[in-house]
């Protein structure tokens, strides 16, 4: 348990360090949307990575990001509609 303990301060740093790294420089994070939805990456970009069920992987997508730059839509191969919301 002490070992534990005396290894805290690294620990938070490598996770304080990971976080910064996964944030690609931005200081908001997107949730996306979908029926059947398994899988999403999306930083802001013109496409986002989109993974459904019944699909062995996911593919990249073109969106349309709405006049305030908060929300991007788009629709799969399939024709499954997605959305993508900004988080502060």
């Amino acid at each position: 348990m002490n070992s534990l303990f005396g290894r805290l301060p690294v620990l938070c740093a490598l996770a304080a360090a990971l976080s910064a790294c996964a944030s690609h420089g931005e200081s908001a994070a997107w949730v996306c949307s979908a029926s059947g939805l398994v899988n999403s990456h999306y930083t802001g970009g013109s496409t986002a990575l989109i993974h459904l069920q019944g699909f062995s992987s996911g593919g990249n997508y073109p969106v349309t990001k709405s006049a305030d730059g908060n929300v991007a839509t788009g629709t799969t191969g399939n024709g499954t509609a997605f959305q993508c919301v900004k988080k502060s």
